[in-house]
């Protein structure tokens, strides 16, 4: 009982509820992009398994791009999501949550910037390797 009244908003909406909203999106577009990807490894049959990680090694800087556009769009996709779903209530306490919201997409960019920085275009190994050397 306590747990429950935790969970539900002023609006008696729950908020696990208004979470999920988007988490069907993206398991939505997951599920197209495993199929897109299966079907492609069947039409192919392994030598596009096997020519993939030189093409990677060509073209690393359009793989980034790609991966790059991918994210900002999510990150602006969640951020159109969640400004609609704060405008439409009229509440008096739209604007604190329009500025967690900001806060929140701040973060998020952020650590896309790191990791992308760290991992995609290989940073880290990169600075391990020239400080273990």
């Amino acid at each position: 009982m306590i747990a429950e009244t935790r969970i539900r908003s002023s609006t008696g909406e729950s908020k696990i509820l208004k979470q999920r909203a988007f988490t069907k999106l993206g398991l939505l577009l997951a599920l197209f992009v495993g199929v897109g990807v299966a079907t492609l490894l069947i039409i192919r049959d392994g030598s596009f398994v096997a020519s993939l990680p030189a093409w990677f090694d060509t073209n690393h800087w359009l793989i980034s791009a790609i991966r790059v556009g991918v994210f900002l769009t999510a990150i602006s996709t969640f951020y159109l999501v969640r400004l609609h779903s704060i405008q439409s209530k009229n509440r008096a306490d739209s604007v604190a949550e329009r500025v967690r919201l900001k806060v929140r997409i701040q973060q998020l960019f952020l650590w896309f910037v790191s990791f992308e920085l760290l991992f995609g275009q290989a940073l880290l190994p990169r600075l391990l390797e020239f400080f273990f050397t």
